[in-house]
């Protein structure tokens, strides 16, 4: 099963948006974004299960910036 990582700027953003979706009742993880997919260095990753896009929406609406998505195995 692959898992949806929404891909943020920086480990803080990311720490930021995992608590966000909390109060959302979303569950997220953070983790490292893999390198071979990273298009900027250092950047950071949400593994969100579940309603993948209503959490990039808030976090976009939030004023953390999305830089974009892929699947992980």
């Amino acid at each position: 099963m692959d898992k949806p990582l929404i891909i943020v700027s920086s480990v803080t953003y990311a720490m930021k948006g995992r608590q966000l979706l909390s109060t959302y009742g979303i569950k997220s993880e953070v983790h490292r974004t893999p390198k071979h997919t990273a298009s900027q260095s250092c950047t950071y990753s949400l593994y969100v299960p579940k309603q993948t896009d209503e959490a990039e929406k808030i976090l976009n609406t939030n004023g953390i910036k999305v830089i974009g998505r892929m699947e992980r195995s």
